[in-house]
C-alpha cells in the first residue's frame, strides 16, 4: 500500500477505517470485493454450463437470463452490481449512507469509470441480472465467510457508523482496488484450485503468492541515499551554484509535503538541483520515488540520461522508466503481462489491465522520467485517472520548463497541482522565465489542495524577491527567497539584439556569423520556414571554399524518430557541456529552444513571446563565456509597418499575435537585454495588465483587435479545460464526476499550441 499511495493517503485511508479495529484487514477485504457483482445470474450466465454444474441450486435463475449464441453482452455490468450490493451491505452493517455510497462507487469503478447513482438505481430494477434477495443473501454469506477466513471480526459486530470516507480516501481505495485486481488477474501469479480444497491452506498460499506477485511487478520504493548533499551526489562538479545552495538549504529537514518553485537562468544547474531536492524529500518524507515531467520527448530523453548517470555513480541498480507515447522505441519494456485477464468474456476483460503491465505500469515505477501529458492525464476525466493520481501521490513530482505551457495546459496543470496537494504529494517546479503572477497561481493551486481550502483562502506569500528566486511552500505561507547567479556565466550577461533581419537576409546572416569555425543556430517558429532557411543556407555554402564550409544541419519535429535521435546525438556530442566544438549552422524549430542542452556562438530566431526569446538566447554561450565575444541574438520573422508589425503567414496557429506585438513593442527600440536584471520586468510586462506595455502610435487598431482575439482565445481555452479536468477535490460531490466524460471532449493533446 505505501508504494502505490503516498504517506498522506495511507494515513487518511487507515484513519477512515480505524473504527473497525483492523483498518488494513478491512481495506484489503473491501478491495477484494470488487468482483462481488460476478456472483449474480447475469454474469454467471456468460458460462451457464459451468454455473449450472457448480451452482445447481441457482440453475433456474442462470438459465433464465442466458442469451442465445451470437447475442452480445447485455446484462448489467458486474461493477455496477458490485456497487449496488456493497452499498446495501455496508448500510446493513451500520455505515452511514454517504460513506456507503462512496465506498461502493470506489469498488464498482475498478474498470476505470465510477458508476453514477442513477446507474446503480437502474441496476436495482434489473432483478433478473442481480438475482434479488436470494442472491444478495448468498453474497452476504460469502463475504462473511471470507472475512472469517482472513481472521477478521464478524462485520455486523463492528461500529461501521464511525467510518468516514472523504474524497482522498475514496480515490486511494479505488486505485488500490484496480491495481490489486490487475495483479491478481495474472494467472502466472495465481491459479484457481480445481475440485475440493482446504480454505485455510488456500488463504496462506494466496498470501505468499500475493507477496511474490508484488515483488515480480516491481512495486517497491526507491531508497534514496543517506547523504543527499550536492557534494555526494555530484562530486565531479567543483562548485555548488547559488540557486542550488539555496534550494538545498530550504528543503533540508522538511517534515511535510513541500512545494519548491525555482526561477533561474539557463546554465545555473536546475537539473541537478531537481535531483538533489527530490532525493532529499524522498528520504526525509519516506516517499516511494520521483517522477519528472518534461515538456517534450527529447527533454525527457536528456533528463533520463542525467538520472541514470546519477544512479550509476551511487551504485544504485534501480531501473528508470521512460514514460511517454513513444517510449518503447527507446527502452525495452520490463513489464509483466497478464495472461488470463477476462477469460470469462471478451467484453469483460479490462483492456487497461493489459496496458497497465506494459505502459501504464510505468507511472507507478519508483523512478520515472516522461512528458507532462502523462501527468496531466491524472486530472483529465478518463478511465483509471485515479490510479495515475495516487501513483504520483507517493512521489516527488518535478515539472520542468513550466513557462512553456499555453492557457489550456496551464489550467490543467493548476488542477493537477491542486489534486497533488490534496493527496500530499511534494512537487518541484522549474523555469528560466516565469511571470510573477503565474508563480503565485501555481503555488496557490497546490496549497489550496494541501490545506483543503478554496484558492482565495490560501494565505499570502511571505516576502518578495527579484529574479532569480526560489519559493518554498508547505502548510505554512509560501516564502520567496532571492538568490544570486554564477559569476562566471550569468552575472551581467548581455544579449545584443540584431533586429529587423528580412527573410532573404537570413542565410547570409547565418553564414557571416559562422565564419572562423563558429557554431550558429537558427530557430524558426514553423517547419516550412526552417526548411526554407536550410535550403537557402545549403545552396550558399556549396559555393564557399571547402575549408570555409560549415556543416549544415536541419532539425524539426516532423522527422522520423530514428533520424531525429541520430541528429540529436550528434548535436549533443558537438555542442553539449563537454562537446567537441564543430563548425556548423544548425537550423531548427522549437526543439532547439528547450529540448537539447546545447551551446552555440550566436543565434538567429523568429520573433516569439519574450519569455521564449530569452529561453532561446540561453542556448548561446550557455556553458562558458570566456573569450567568445558578444552574445548576439538576431531577430527575424517580423516586419515593421506604420500600422503595426506583420508576421509570417500561419503563425497565428503557433503564437498569439497579442503577445508577439507586446514583445515587439518592448524590444524594437532596445539594443540589448541584460540578464538576469531585465528578465523579470520584460516577462511581467508582456504577460501583465493591458497597460503594462504602451501601444506604439499608429498601432491602435491592430493592437485592439489582437487583444480582443487573445481574450476570446483565453476564455475559450479556459472553458475547454474546465470540461476536461476533474472538479476541485473540495468541490467533488460524487466520484463519478471524476470519470464522466463530456461527449465532445476528445483525447488530451500531448502539447500546447502547434509548434515545430
Amino acid at each position: 500500500m505505501p508504494v502505490l499511495l503516498g504517506p498522506g493517503c495511507v494515513r487518511e485511508l487507515r484513519a477512515a477505517f480505524s473504527a473497525t479495529g483492523d483498518p488494513d484487514g478491512w481495506i484489503a477485504l473491501l478491495c477484494g470485493l470488487h468482483d462481488l457483482g460476478k456472483y449474480a445470474p447475469g454474469f454467471q450466465a456468460l458460462r451457464a454450463d459451468v454455473a449450472v454444474e457448480r451452482l445447481p441450486v441457482a440453475a433456474v435463475d442462470v438459465l433464465y437470463v442466458e442469451r442465445p449464441k451470437g447475442v452480445g453482452k447485455v446484462d448489467t455490468p458486474h461493477g455496477t452490481v458490485t456497487a449496488l450490493h456493497v452499498r446495501g451491505m455496508l448500510r446493513r452493517w451500520g455505515m452511514e449512507t454517504p460513506g456507503a455510497v462512496t465506498v461502493a462507487a470506489a469498488l464498482g469503478g475498478h474498470h476505470g469509470y465510477f458508476p453514477a447513482v442513477d446507474q446503480v438505481e437502474q441496476a436495482r430494477r434489473e432483478v433478473n441480472d442481480h438475482g434479488g434477495r436470494r442472491w444478495a443473501g448468498w453474497r452476504d454469506e460469502m463475504v462473511v465467510e471470507v472475512a472469517r477466513a482472513l481472521g477478521l471480526a464478524e462485520p455486523g459486530s463492528l461500529p461501521w457508523g464511525g467510518v468516514r470516507v472523504g474524497v482522498e480516501v475514496a480515490v486511494s481505495l479505488a486505485a488500490l482496488t484496480s491495481v490489486s485486481d490487475w495483479i491478481a488477474s495474472d494467472t502466472s501469479n495465481y491459479t484457481s484450485p480445481q475440485g475440493g480444497f482446504d480454505l485455510s491452506d488456500y488463504v496462506e498460499q494466496a498470501r505468499e503468492h500475493a507477496r511474490e506477485a508484488v515483488r515480480t511487478a516491481g512495486l517497491r520504493a526507491w531508497v534514496a541515499p543517506v547523504d543527499t548533499s550536492f557534494g555526494v551526489l555530484f562530486p565531479h562538479h567543483d562548485k555548488v551554484r547559488p540557486v542550488q545552495r539555496a534550494a538545498e538549504s530550504l528543503t533540508a529537514g522538511r517534515d511535510g509535503s513541500t512545494m519548491l518553485v525555482v526561477e533561474a537562468p539557463t546554465g545555473e544547474g536546475k537539473t541537478n538541483l531537481a535531483l538533489q531536492v527530490a532525493a532529499t524529500l524522498v528520504r526525509d518524507l519516506e516517499l516511494s520515488g520521483v517522477y519528472v515531467a518534461m515538456p517534450t520527448k527529447a527533454t525527457s530523453h536528456q533528463f533520463l540520461g542525467e538520472v541514470e548517470e546519477l544512479l550509476e555513480r551511487l551504485g544504485d541498480s534501480t531501473a528508470v522508466r521512460l514514460i511517454h507515447s513513444e517510449a518503447r522505441e527507446f527502452l525495452e519494456e520490463r513489464a509483466v503481462e497478464p495472461s488470463d485477464v477476462g477469460r470469462d468474456h471478451g467484453e469483460d476483460s479490462d483492456v487497461a489491465a493489459g496496458e497497465w503491465f506494459t505502459r501504464k505500469k510505468s507511472l507507478v515505477a519508483p523512478l520515472g522520467v516522461g512528458t507532462l501529458d502523462q501527468a496531466l492525464k491524472s486530472v483529465v476525466r478518463s478511465g483509471h485517472l485515479f490510479v495515475r493520481l495516487t501513483a504520483l501521490s507517493s512521489k516527488v513530482v518535478v515539472f520542468d520548463e513550466v513557462h512553456a505551457y499555453d492557457t489550456q495546459m496551464s489550467k490543467l496543470l493548476d488542477r493537477l497541482l491542486m489534486w497533488l496537494g490534496r493527496l500530499g504529494a511534494s512537487v518541484v517546479l522549474m523555469s528560466a522565465t516565469l511571470p510573477s503572477h503565474r508563480r503565485r497561481e501555481l503555488v496557490v493551486a497546490w496549497q489550496s489542495g494541501l490545506l483543503g481550502v478554496a484558492p482565495s483562502a490560501v494565505p499570502a506569500e511571505d516576502g518578495s524577491a527579484s529574479y532569480p528566486r526560489v519559493t518554498i511552500a508547505g502548510r505554512e505561507p509560501a516564502r520567496v527567497v532571492g538568490v544570486g547567479v554564477s559569476e562566471e556565466l550569468n552575472a551581467d550577461r548581455r544579449v545584443v539584439l540584431d533586429k529587423g533581419i528580412a527573410d532573404d537576409e537570413v542565410a547570409d546572416w547565418l553564414i557571416k556569423h559562422a565564419e572562423g569555425g563558429r557554431a550558429v543556430a537558427a530557430v524558426h517558429n514553423m517547419r516550412p520556414r526552417a526548411k526554407a532557411t536550410y535550403e537557402a543556407v545549403r545552396d550558399k555554402v556549396e559555393h564557399l571554399p571547402p575549408d570555409r564550409r560549415p556543416e549544415v544541419v536541419l532539425l524539426h519535429g516532423d522527422m522520423t524518430n530514428a533520424v531525429r535521435r541520430r541528429k540529436e546525438a550528434d548535436l549533443r556530442s558537438w555542442f553539449g557541456r563537454d562537446g567537441r566544438r564543430r563548425h556548423a549552422i544548425v537550423i531548427g524549430t522549437q526543439v532547439l529552444e528547450q529540448s537539447l542542452d546545447l551551446d552555440f556562438d550566436a543565434m538567429l530566431t523568429d520573433l516569439a513571446p519574450v519569455d521564449l526569446l530569452i529561453q532561446r538566447a540561453g542556448r548561446v554561450h550557455r556553458h562558458r563565456r570566456d573569450d567568445r565575444g558578444e552574445l548576439v541574438l538576431g531577430i527575424t520573422g517580423v516586419t515593421d509597418t506604420p500600422e503595426g508589425p506583420k508576421f509570417p503567414k500561419g503563425l497565428h496557429g503557433v503564437y498569439r499575435f497579442h503577445l508577439l506585438a507586446r514583445t515587439w513593442a518592448l524590444l524594437r527600440e532596445r539594443s540589448m537585454i541584460t540578464c538576469p536584471d531585465d528578465v523579470s520586468g520584460l516577462i511581467d510586462a508582456v504577460y501583465g495588465p493591458e497597460d503594462a506595455v504602451e501601444c506604439p502610435a499608429g498601432w491602435e487598431a491592430s493592437w485592439r483587435a489582437w487583444a480582443q482575439t487573445y481574450r476570446r482565445a483565453v476564455d475559450r481555452e479556459r472553458a475547454q479545460a474546465r470540461e476536461w479536468y476533474v472538479p476541485m477535490p473540495m468541490a467533488l460531490e460524487r466520484l463519478n464526476e471524476m470519470t464522466d466524460i463530456p461527449k465532445y471532449v476528445t483525447n488530451l493533446r500531448s502539447g500546447g499550441r502547434r509548434r515545430g
